[in-house]
């Protein structure tokens, strides 16, 4: 996956939580980059905060899929994946943030960024699939 990729992911992920679901962040602090989002952050995440970081990240590598700026192209290549399962991240928000939560669970897990943590755990399930 290229960076451009990846930024591209994890930027969905952010823009949802600015849009109305502001990031956790202690009382001294700036609100933290979405680069900067590790362990920390998603432990302090609200459920609902936490299904629209998912659910941003996961719009944003269906649309990654695409290199098209057209909105039509990029709907009718989305929407073809998502019939023919062939998303890069395939499975629903619910099941990523609760793998998130259990990987974060690990201290040594913490200081991970979200956005390199949810393609892990994509790799993770994608190979449990493929071994069954």
């Amino acid at each position: 996956m290229t960076a451009r990729r990846v930024a591209a992911i994890a930027l969905a992920g952010a823009v949802l939580l600015s849009a109305g679901l502001a990031v956790a962040a202690r009382a001294a602090q700036e609100p933290r980059r979405w680069v900067t989002l590790d362990g920390r952050d998603w432990t302090q995440f609200a459920p609902k905060e936490k299904q629209a970081y998912v659910a941003g990240f996961l719009a944003g590598a269906a649309v990654g899929a695409t290199s098209n700026g057209d909105t039509a192209v990029i709907r009718t290549t989305v929407d073809s994946l998502y019939r023919t399962r062939g998303l890069q991240f395939p499975l629903g928000h619910i099941v990523y943030a609760t793998q998130l939560d259990e990987f974060y669970w690990w201290d040594n897990h913490i200081p991970i960024p979200l956005y390199l943590a949810l393609p892990s755990i994509n790799q993770r399930l994608q190979q449990q699939a493929h071994d069954r």
